[in-house]
Order: C-alpha cells, then structure tokens, then sequence
C-alpha cells in the first residue's frame, strides 16, 4: 500500500495562480515529513489546473511523497485510460501514486465539459462498473480486458505496463450506494470532514464494513483517510470541531487521536481553511503529527 497506516497528508490547491506556491509546498510536505498529498480533480474549473499533470509536476518534484487526486472524476476520466495513466507515473515515481475516485461532483460542470449529464442513480452505477474496469486492467493475469457494461466497454484493451504494486484504489463516498461499493471494490475510504462530519461517521463505517463481509472481504483491509478541514490556532485561542476543525495544535493532536480511537480512522490529510498553506503545514508536521506519531495505533 503507498499511504500505509498511521499516514498523515496535505492538501495542495490546483489553483492557476498559486502554482509556484504549490511546488513550495509540495516540497515542505516531502522535507517535513509528511508522507502524501492530495489534489482536487475538478477540471471543468478554469482557474483550477489539470489535477494528473499538476501531480505528475509534483511527484518529480519530491523524492518520497506519496501524491494522489482527492477525488479523480471517472466521468470525464474513463477509467481505463486513468487507471493507465496512474501505473505509469507508479511505474516512473517508485510507487508514489494513489488514485482517489469518485462519481463526479457536479453533472451540469461535467456535461458543460463534455461529459454525459447523468443522473445520480446513473452516475453510481457508472462508477461501480468504472471500479470493476480499473481492476480488470491493473490485473497482470489479463491479456486483454473485455468488459460489456451499460456505460462502460471495453473490447480486448490490453493493459499494462504494470507497476511494481498496485495502484490503491480510495474510494469518495458518501452515499448508501457508493459506501456499499466501497465495502465490496474499494481499497480505502476518503471522505471529508465538510461532508461527512464526525456524528455521520459511525453509521457509515458500518455499511462499509457490512458490505465487505458481504462480499468475503476482510473489512480491516480497507484503509480509512478522513480529510480533515480546518485551521490551527494560537494557543490560548477557541476551539471546536463543529465546523471544520480549529484550534491550537494540542486541540487538533487530541482531535485526531480521538477519530483515531472511536471513529476508525488510520491517516488524515489536513485541508488548510482560510490560512496561509505553508505556515499552516508547517504547524501541522511539526506541532501536530509528532504527537500522534507517538501514540500507539
């Protein structure tokens, strides 16, 4: 597994105007000791770069940070091209490459785009058949892939070149569908705190683990990643994990401890919220992570 357990990351904005700041940044998380980061894949925004060639940008850029899409859209990404693209900048980086999926954001962005305007039930159904394709391409017993669904097809595609270890497949969702999907085909789990808030947590993991049983998977083999947004404060300044959380690093370190503990989280990726990005992975390598670092899994 390229993020193993116990892994704490950064999120890297794609935004035009900051690529100089997100090099620098990439290059703090690789130095700092952090040990991945995250883009966000939505390319329908015009001031967002392209999330595969800013990461393919990032990865030469450090020398052993993980770095994945937080999430890839298998709309407009087809799946066996993605999953193409993924092994080969494996193949190029030594395994630093996780592929985040998900369904797609926003269906009138992705038909604007060129994409098919699908509807939520579509769209789900489209993504479990991307997942199976993404598999059946990653698997070096295969020659060629045929593969007849009613969104996706392929006829004889002939994968490779394949890495030396799989490309995980972390899996955004939210949904009863797609957290049942994620139980049965997915590798990890990658929600957000904005969207999946602490009280939602318990409920869902049990889906997710209830569909891997199900299924004759071990659920302890799906790594859960909880994108935690927020910011980190002064000491001696308020702080709460309503909305995102904030607070000095103590509050952040015992924050995440206690996801750890009760919510069933292995590695965190830190989503800095109206705050310069820099300092604030500065503060969270230095100040937060050595302290969970510390604490025994």
């Amino acid at each position: 597994m390229t993020i193993p357990t116990g892994s704490f990351g950064i999120n890297i904005d794609p935004s035009a105007t900051g690529s100089a700041a997100a090099l620098r940044l990439a290059r703090l998380a690789d130095e700092s000791g952090l040990d991945f980061a995250g883009v966000q894949d939505h390319l329908y925004h015009p001031e967002f770069l392209d999330a595969w060639t800013l990461i393919s940008t990032l990865t030469a850029s450090t020398g052993r940070l993980t770095l994945l899409p937080n999430v890839a859209n298998t709309v407009l990404r087809l799946p066996a091209p993605l999953i193409k693209a993924a092994n080969t900048l494996s193949h190029l980086s030594g395994g630093r490459v996780a592929l985040g999926v998900g369904a797609g954001a926003s269906a009138p962005a992705i038909a604007a785009y060129g994409g098919p305007q699908y509807t939520p039930g579509q769209a789900v159904g489209a993504f479990e058949e991307a997942l199976h394709v993404m598999r059946a391409m990653s698997d070096p017993a295969r020659n060629d892939v045929h593969f007849t669904g009613e969104h996706h097809h392929l006829r004889g595609a002939r994968p490779g070149p394949f890495p030396a270890q799989p490309v995980p497949l972390m899996v955004g969702a939210y949904g009863p569908r797609m957290l049942r999907i994620t139980g049965r085909l997915g590798d990890g789990w990658l929600p957000s705190n904005g969207y999946a808030p602490p009280e939602r947590i318990p409920g869902m993991q049990r889906v997710i683990d209830d569909a891997a049983t199900a299924a004759g998977r071990d659920p302890r083999t799906i790594q859960r990643i909880y994108n935690v947004m927020g910011t980190i404060t002064g000491e001696g300044t308020p702080a709460s994990d309503s909305n995102g959380i904030v607070g000095p690093p103590d509050f952040w370190a015992d924050t995440l401890l206690r996801y750890r503990e009760e919510l069933g989280f292995d590695s965190f990726l830190f989503w800095p919220v109206n705050a310069d990005s820099e300092t604030q992975a500065a503060l969270f390598a230095e100040q937060v992570v050595p302290q969970l670092r510390t604490t025994k899994q």
